[in-house]
């Protein structure tokens, strides 16, 4: 194995970096070419649908980078939030104050 298609697999790996899940995901980015009917707020990591045939517009969304960290995160409750922006859990409960109340109460 060549070390580019070494890197070419890890770059295909997923994995959070606060609860460890690991998954192959199959693109990143904002507008997904298996569905040109969805565009995201933000760069995602998006796993077509294992349970639906190949080439169908189902999708998983696996998760994304924090905004103040950059960690990569899980979608998660325990791993991060998302308003607005993803947040990891830690840089959410760090800048709490910055929530209104309904994201606060879920912060703990």
């Amino acid at each position: 194995m060549t070390s580019q298609s070494k890197t070419s697999e890890e770059e295909k790996c997923f994995r959070c970096e606060v609860c460890g899940l690991q998954e192959t995901y199959h693109y990143y980015g904002k507008k997904p070419p298996f569905n040109k009917n969805v565009t995201f707020l933000e760069d995602c990591y998006l796993l077509q649908d294992p349970f639906q045939s190949w080439g169908s517009e189902s999708f998983l969304l696996l998760g994304s980078s924090c905004t103040v960290c950059k960690r990569v995160v899980c979608q998660s409750t325990a791993c991060s939030i998302f308003y607005t922006k993803r947040f990891c859990i830690d840089c959410a409960k760090s800048q709490s104050d910055e929530f209104p109340p309904e994201v606060r109460n879920r912060l703990k």
